[in-house]
Formats: structure tokens, C-alpha cells, sequence
């Protein structure tokens, strides 16, 4: 029997895996070092970095401010409350968090609200208001910015400001030119009369006719201006718009004393030839038809964002809006192109403004002395 013989077969050799040795570059490292230091760094600082306010102006207050708005004279036209609510609105955008809310009030509501032991964070007001508020007024330390220097003054109390002009009107002369020449106006309003015939009758019209608001002096805008004669026969319970009717009536006097209200609605009917041309003329030597605004000596953490407020009201922008409403910035600043508006504007800064803060009874005795005084 053959021996089988046995063949011993090779196996392929099995490759062995070789790790290869893989190179970073340099710059790599380094990259990832200084990664990770300045992950480390900003996690020790970022929770000391302080915390970026969450409002603008460098308010700080988030909440609600009162703002109370008593007005005692007339504006020029539109509504002057709108127009604050606007302005507030906007400021509010500006200052996220915090809410100014406007609240219009007469004199005997505001009364009757510290009465009964309510308080404002802020008020806006005009002369003979001043008196009742002015116990609850915090002094305004602050640069108030490019006011004119007379309605400054007009706001203080022994040198300290406590209030800040906000807008103003302005007093006129306006006769129709048929009856009183436009360089006659102001030296003739006290005394040039007119006859004229309604139907079957004739009528003797009055040298002037005047309306008062609460606490102003309109007489004392004409004696300061030069006007002479006798004003005895005006009755200071005439409103402001009663003598307007009674002007445009044409039954009662050749001359009205008005506003820059009455500017506005004349000038709308002439231009509408519902009226005659009219003559007119700015008296500017005297002015005490202006708003204010205060702040409360009580509001306390939402002092700065008053204060705040108050310069957003007297800044370029929103004081040129006083165009939208017919009232006069407080800045030295022109906002008017129109030729009456423009004569009363450019006079302004050199108008005496009565102080803010006076009695009702002052302001009383001082609408007779303006009548003494017309009649030297």
C-alpha cells in the first residue's frame, strides 16, 4: 500500500493594519487654546459686566406715570390733549416698559383730587394753576436746553425752577380794515367807534371787545403795548369765544382782543371770504397765556424718567410739532412761515412773562390796574 504524502499548503500572509501617525498644524493648537481661554474668561466676566438698561434716555423706570393736564385758556386749534397723549406715546416707544398716562382735568376736578388726597407724578398746567400745585412741585435741577430766557424766569420761585415752559399763545389785535386801519389798530382799539345800518336800524359799534379765561389779563397785553383810552365798560365775565361771536357778528365792536385762537379762526374765514379783510397786530410786550409742566416732589424712583419726559417735550422735534395745534414753541426757534404767526413768534422773546405761581386774587388786582392804566 502506497504511503499518501502530504503536501503542506502556504497561506497567504494576512496584511497587518499600520497606524499611521497623523500631523496637526501648529496653528491649529493654538487656535484651540486660545478658544478655549477665552470661553473660560468670558464665562468669570460676563456676570459682573452690568446690565444694559432696558429703556432709552437713560430712564430706568418702568411703570406708569400720571401725567394731569388742566388747561384754562384756549388753544390754537385741534385738541392740545391729543397732541400730548401723542407726544407721550412716542416717548413711551422710545422707553420700553414705561407708560405715561394723560389725564384731563378742570380746575375744580384738580381740586377736588388733592382733596381728597390724590397725587399726580406730573401736571401740566398755566398761570394761576401754578398757585394750587405749587406745594406739591419738586424744583428742576436739570438743563432744560434752548428755552427762552423770559419763560424760564416766569417759572421760578426764589430763583429755583419748578416748573418748565411746555407751549405758548400769544394775545392780538383785529379789526376789519373797512372800519379801523391796519396802522391805526393798536393806537385807535381803545377809541374809534363805527355806525353802521342793520336793516332799518343803526348800529353804534363799541371801540373793543375783550374775553377772559380764568386766570388771565388780556388788558394788560394792550396797556404794555401802548394802548390808551377807556376799557371800564368790559365785562370780565365775557368768555374768550363769546367776544369772538360777537366780533364776527359785526353788532358789537369794531376791535376784538384776541388769542391765537381767534388768529386761526378769523384767518380761516377770511381766507374763506365769510369775513371782510381784517387788519391785525401781535401785542407783544405781554404774554401770560403759557403751559407748564411740574413735577411731583412725591413721585420719587420715577423722578428721572419725569425729568426725562420733560426734556423729550422741549426737544427740536416735538416743540416744531406745536405747528399741528397752533401754539407757539417755548425754544429760541422759528416753527411758522405764515405771515401772522410769523409777527407773533419773532416777538415772544421779548414779551414780560408774568410768574407762573402768583394768586388768583394778584391776578384780580391786576386786571384793574391794567384798566387804570389804559385810562392815563
Amino acid at each position: 500500500m502506497k504511503k499518501i504524502k502530504v503536501v503542506k499548503v502556504k497561506e497567504p500572509k494576512q496584511k497587518t493594519n499600520v497606524k499611521r501617525k497623523i500631523s496637526f498644524p501648529r496653528w491649529m493648537f493654538s487656535a484651540v487654546i486660545v478658544t478655549a481661554l477665552t470661553a473660560i474668561a468670558l464665562i468669570c466676566v460676563l456676570p459682573k459686566l452690568p446690565v444694559k438698561p432696558r429703556t432709552q434716555s437713560g430712564a430706568t423706570y418702568q411703570g406708569i406715570i400720571e401725567l394731569w393736564n388742566v388747561e384754562t385758556f384756549e388753544g390754537g386749534f385741534g385738541s392740545r390733549s391729543s397732541w400730548l397723549t401723542n407726544k407721550s406715546a412716542k416717548f413711551e416707544s422710545a422707553n420700553k416698559g414705561l407708560f405715561v398716562h394723560v389725564t384731563n382735568l378742570s380746575v375744580a376736578e384738580l381740586k377736588q383730587k388733592l382733596s381728597d388726597g390724590q397725587m399726580f407724578d406730573m401736571i401740566s398746567f398755566s398761570r394761576g394753576v401754578g398757585d394750587i400745585v405749587k406745594e406739591y412741585l419738586a424744583p428742576v435741577s436739570d438743563n432744560l436746553g434752548d428755552v427762552r430766557d423770559n419763560f424760564l424766569q416766569s417759572a421760578q420761585i426764589d430763583g429755583k425752577q419748578y416748573a418748565a415752559p411746555l407751549y405758548a399763545g400769544a394775545y392780538c389785535l383785529f379789526a376789519r380794515s373797512s372800519q379801523l386801519s391796519q396802522d391805526d389798530l393798536l393806537n385807535k382799539a381803545l377809541t374809534a367807534t363805527y355806525t353802521r345800518k342793520v336793516g332799518k336800524n343803526t348800529i353804534e359799534l363799541k371801540p373793543i371787545v375783550c374775553g377772559f379765561a380764568d386766570f388771565n389779563s388780556p388788558l394788560t397785553s394792550l396797556a404794555m403795548s401802548g394802548g390808551k383810552g377807556n376799557a371800564d365798560y368790559l365785562a370780565e365775565n365775557v368768555t374768550q369765544y363769546q367776544a369772538y361771536e360777537q366780533f364776527v357778528a359785526n353788532t358789537c365792536a369794531v376791535t376784538l382782543l384776541g388769542t391765537q385762537r381767534d388768529m386761526y379762526r378769523l384767518s380761516q374765514k377770511e381766507s374763506q371770504g365769510k369775513i371782510d379783510a381784517l387788519s391785525f397786530a401781535p401785542l407783544s410786550a405781554y404774554n401770560d397765556l403759557i403751559q407748564y409742566v411740574g413735577i411731583s416732589s412725591a413721585c420719587g424712583e420715577k423722578s428721572a424718567s419725569c425729568i426725562n419726559y420733560i426734556k423729550f417735550l422741549l426737544s427740536d422735534e416735538v416743540q416744531s410739532a406745536l405747528v399741528n395745534v397752533g401754539m407757539f414753541s417755548v425754544l429760541n426757534q422759528s416753527v411758522y412761515t405764515q405771515e401772522r404767526y410769523v409777527a407773533c413768534e419773532s416777538q415772544l422773546s421779548t414779551a414780560f412773562v408774568p410768574n407762573a405761581f402768583v394768586s388768583a386774587d394778584i391776578i384780580a388786582n391786576q386786571r384793574q390796574t391794567a384798566k387804570s392804566t389804559l385810562a392815563i
